[in-house]
């Protein structure tokens, strides 16, 4: 089939000339056209069945069909139909996928494509090899790109299955090392504080300076007891789980300022409990947030609100320290930061931090609710 005459519409609504200059501007408008459509396309096989729906909607050819190698097995698409002669059989089809150049079969021109594919054309007019080459160049672009995008989708994915299963198995193995400090080594400490003061009830104040030492003794035995059950509540504090994380915020807030002397207010409005990752998740967050409050910000107030609303909680936590420049940290400086936003992002949330030099700094985090 020769191309139309002069006058008639081209593909992309323009006026197609006589010649081989208008000729090549009507395959370049073509392919310009197919680049546009292809954008984003998903897979490969669906790349190239878009493709065909392109080049026939557009009445340059009047049928296409593809044939794919899937990994599910062999699938095909036709689209339009009056192709010159019968279809290309398999054996045909399968060389052209071989040789990876196009061929014209019977009217058809076919068209490897992604290694994986053929494109057949039928019902229209002779095209260059630059044509058919940019046709193949344009679906293997797009589909190579859908596959990578799936893999790297796939990818992320299993990264954050990963990131969660590791960051469940370090709650689980906090708790157990809270659990050991409190029930084993807390106890012997308590123990050893009952002796002592058995020993002590026994001996004379005024005596030859035992006393005096076994006093000693029991102080830094006290002062040591009081250390593990605080390290005990850092790793995995049993309020949190026993009566949510308003409680848990509140006692952390309480442990701050009888350390540090923050002054921290927590406001909690949550209707009910939420579910045990939720607020593992907020805790977190809210706890390196303050720690960083303490370390760095030279604060004597700090705010934690949580909320719900519009289906998310909400976690502000804000403090009028001397502030810093986000934009200026140093990589070592933003370890914690990435921790509670890959905390947040794990559940499908996001952080958001404000600060300025002089101004405070306000960290913002959110969590969809099931």
């Amino acid at each position: 089939m020769n191309d139309p005459p002069a006058g008639r519409a081209g593909p992309v609504g323009h006026v197609r000339p006589d010649g081989p200059a208008g000729h090549r501007n009507l395959e370049l408008e073509t392919l310009l056209e197919l680049s546009r459509a292809l954008e984003g396309a998903p897979t490969g096989f669906e790349a190239a069945a878009l493709a065909l729906r392109t080049l026939v909607a557009e009445g340059r050819f009047a049928a296409g069909e593809v044939w794919w190698r899937a990994e599910d097995g062999p699938r095909w698409r036709t689209i339009g139909a009056g192709a010159d002669g019968d279809r290309p059989d398999a054996v045909i089809v399968d060389e052209v996928m071989a040789s990876g150049a196009p061929r014209r079969v019977e009217g058809w021109w076919l068209i490897p494509v992604a290694s994986e594919g053929v494109l057949g054309l039928g019902g229209g007019p002779d095209v260059s090899g630059s044509f058919l080459l940019g046709v193949a160049e344009v679906v293997t672009a797009t589909a190579q790109g859908g596959h990578l995008r799936r893999r790297l989708e796939e990818k992320e994915a299993q990264r954050s299955r990963l990131l969660r299963a590791l960051l469940t198995a370090q709650e689980e193995e906090r708790g157990r090392i809270a659990r050991d400090l409190h029930d084993q080594i807390g106890q012997s400490l308590t123990a050893m504080l009952l002796g002592l003061d058995r020993q002590l009830e026994r001996l004379d104040p005024s005596g030859d300076g035992a006393h005096g030492e076994l006093r000693r003794l029991r102080g830094l035995t006290a002062v040591t007891l009081a250390d593990v059950r605080r390290i005990a509540l850092d790793l995995r504090p049993s309020v949190l789980d026993e009566l949510g994380l308003a409680a848990a915020l509140r006692r952390f807030a309480r442990e701050l300022h009888e350390r540090y002397g923050i002054a921290v207010t927590v406001l909690v409005e949550v209707p009910e409990r939420l579910s045990r990752q939720v607020e593992t998740v907020l805790y977190r967050v809210a706890q390196e947030a303050l720690t960083n409050v303490v370390r760095h910000a030279q604060a004597a107030e700090a705010s934690i609100v949580v909320t719900v609303s519009r289906g998310s909680v909400q976690l502000v936590v804000e403090d009028d320290g001397v502030g810093f420049d986000p934009a200026a940290l140093a990589p070592a400086e933003r370890i914690g930061l990435i921790g509670m936003r890959e905390r947040l992002e794990l559940l499908g949330g996001s952080l958001r931090l404000e600060s300025a030099p002089g101004s405070g700094c306000s960290v913002h985090g959110r969590l969809p609710l099931p």
